[in-house]
């Protein structure tokens, strides 16, 4: 006796706790409390569970095109629910997850320019240890970021002023000068003056050459910048 063929099955939908990404760390991500967007009803849709397994998705891979895949939905439809008017606290949750993704990113670039990467050393096609690589460029570009004021690109340009002490140093020589000085006679008044005259003659040159240099080395560093 024939038996009558089976029913065909409805597709179910990945579930929002399926097909979750290798890198994914979402346990240790708590999302902020909001209220899902409410769009029309369907089966395969953006239903509150799938909404919140999306902003975990979100969190731990700061892609939404890999959060989309993780929930089994387009990202297409997920930019259209968050330009919804009932998707306020959505919207929400999206930024505090990039956010979260970003701060992420950020900690871990600053652990490699800490403690730099592990670069494997090989020897006729083995590898016999490794040792450690330190970016210098990452970890100024980190400086300039984090502390602009000490290390920002702005001090590139800024005039060499000499030892922060250098106006007081000054002064005292100036001080010893005009105590030695004025105990000379009529006759050696005049060669004093010479020589002073030619200590700050070679003092402004040293200083003008100090800044040409300075300024010549801005201008290559600005040229390799470029290119």
């Amino acid at each position: 006796m024939n038996q009558p063929p089976p029913k065909p099955r409805r597709r179910k939908p990945p579930s929002a706790t399926s097909a979750r990404p290798a890198y994914d760390d979402r346990d240790s991500y708590i999302p902020p409390e909001f209220e899902p967007a409410r769009p029309r009803v369907r089966w395969d849709g953006w239903t509150p569970n799938r909404q919140v397994a999306f902003i975990e998705a979100l969190a731990a891979s700061a892609c939404v095109t890999e959060a989309c895949r993780a929930v089994g939905m387009s990202d297409r439809s997920a930019y259209a629910l968050r330009a919804r008017a009932d998707a306020v606290s959505f919207r929400n949750a999206w930024d505090t997850a990039v956010e979260y993704a970003i701060r992420r990113l950020s900690d871990a670039v600053l652990s490699r320019a800490i403690n730099g990467v592990a670069v494997p050393v090989f020897f006729r096609g083995e590898q016999i240890g490794e040792r450690r690589y330190f970016d210098e460029r990452l970890a100024m570009f980190l400086l300039r970021c984090r502390d602009p004021l000490r290390y920002g690109k702005w001090l590139d340009r800024r005039d060499y002023s000499g030892q922060p002490e250098g106006s007081a140093i000054e002064l005292m020589a100036a001080k010893r000068a005009v105590r030695e000085d004025a105990d000379l006679s009529a006759d050696e008044a005049p060669d004093r003056v010479s020589q002073r005259l030619a200590e700050i003659a070679e003092k402004i040159t040293a200083m003008e050459r100090a800044q040409k240099q300075w300024g010549e080395a801005a201008e290559t560093k600005e040229e390799r910048d470029v290119a």
